[in-house]
């Protein structure tokens, strides 16, 4: 006789471990979650673990919006991780440089101040000499930087570690090494989930795949656009790294962290299910780590590292009912802003699995968009 479960969660990332621990939170019994490897076996790249909002916040796009309101919620749900399982995410203000080295660079960023401003009143640009004092230890040849004091970090791997422990004390079962190979359909309702070692059945369930989740949800006849995003990363370990605001030149950033190692990234790349880092990639880092902090020539390379996060056709995350269904919900989609939205993620789709309203418009991400 096949097990049974009042919601299975298919994929244990940070989302999936997010909801899950948001779920039993809220006093769901029987939650499920099936990971085809290893919880947060996808979480490395997102070592930095950088709370910036998309955009650095500079514009009010859905997307944006929806990244400041999940920040807006991580004190309180750190803190609530803390106390059921002990956990420390190491939840960090550290605020951020975006830093200009070139006339065009500057005039674009001082143009996102208005927006900015209504985010944080502190938020200014700071010119050459008033960078220097702030971070010494970055390049001269920078002309200036916007500061973004609302910018924080955790450590990745470990606040996935306390989903998935929350999770498991209030009573969730999370089995890893376990992959879904198919699915059971009577009309418009799923009716079982089948593993390489059995048949689950489920009043519930919800895709958090990341990059495969497109996979899955074609076996059920909805094919979705769903891409593997390549992200690379290198660990630097410097003792006299002496920065302590996260620092950005476009979509790469330098990070502190709080043992003292020094996070480098991120590359971009549209990729097959391919994780090992490339020579091209490690190089693109490690130059923009020497020209942003020229100390960082005496640092130590521990390790690089890549993984896949999930990326939509539209760059926007997927986020609800999945389209001709009564019971399957899909949440992924949300590239190099997992960590980030993966609070806002949990609480919005816990509403949807219990009939609530959306506390925010979920419109630019329902799942249908992609359907004609």
């Amino acid at each position: 006789m096949p097990e049974s479960a009042s919601v299975v969660i298919v994929g244990g990332g940070i989302i999936g471990c997010a909801l899950a621990a948001e779920l039993v939170r809220r006093g769901w019994r029987d939650v499920r979650v099936l990971e085809r490897v290893t919880i947060g076996g996808q979480a490395s790249i997102a070592y930095a673990g950088l709370l910036s909002i998309p955009g650095s916040g500079a514009t009010s796009d859905p997307l944006s919006e929806l990244g400041a309101a999940s920040l807006a919620r991580f004190p309180a749900v750190v803190a609530d991780l803390r106390e059921r399982t002990g956990i420390d995410v190491e939840f960090r203000h550290t605020g951020a440089l975006l830093l200009a080295l070139t006339l065009d660079e500057e005039e674009a960023l001082r143009a996102a101040l208005p927006v900015l401003r209504t985010r944080d009143a502190a938020c200014c640009w700071l010119d050459h000499h008033e960078l220097r004092q702030l971070e010494p230890a970055v390049s001269p040849l920078f002309r200036g930087a916007l500061l973004l004091p609302f910018e924080h970090q955790v450590l990745s791997p470990r606040l996935v570690e306390a989903f998935a422990r929350a999770a498991a004390l209030g009573g969730a079962r999370i089995d890893e090494g376990v992959e879904v190979v198919g699915f059971e359909r009577s009309g418009e309702r799923l009716t079982a989930v089948h593993t390489r070692t059995g048949c689950l059945t489920a009043d519930q369930v919800v895709i958090t795949a990341g990059a495969w989740s497109g996979q899955l949800t074609a076996q059920l006849g909805v094919p979705l656009p769903v891409r593997p995003l390549r992200g690379q990363l290198v660990r630097l370990h410097a003792w006299d790294a002496r920065v302590r605001h996260t620092l950005y030149r476009g979509d790469l950033y330098l990070a502190v962290k709080a043992d003292g190692t020094v996070a480098v990234g991120s590359t971009e790349e549209l990729a097959v299910y391919d994780r090992r880092p490339t020579l091209e990639g490690v190089q693109q880092l490690t130059t923009f780590a020497q020209e942003t902090v020229p100390a960082l020539n005496r640092a130590v390379f521990l390790e690089a590292l890549a993984g896949l996060r999930p990326w939509s056709a539209d760059g926007l995350p997927i986020l609800g009912r999945l389209p001709h269904y009564q019971n399957v919900w899909i949440a992924t989609g949300h590239a190099r802003n997992g960590v980030l939205l993966s609070v806002v993620t949990a609480e919005l789709m816990a509403d949807l699995l219990e009939g609530k309203a959306s506390a925010l418009p979920l419109e630019p991400f329902d799942p249908s968009r992609f359907l004609s």
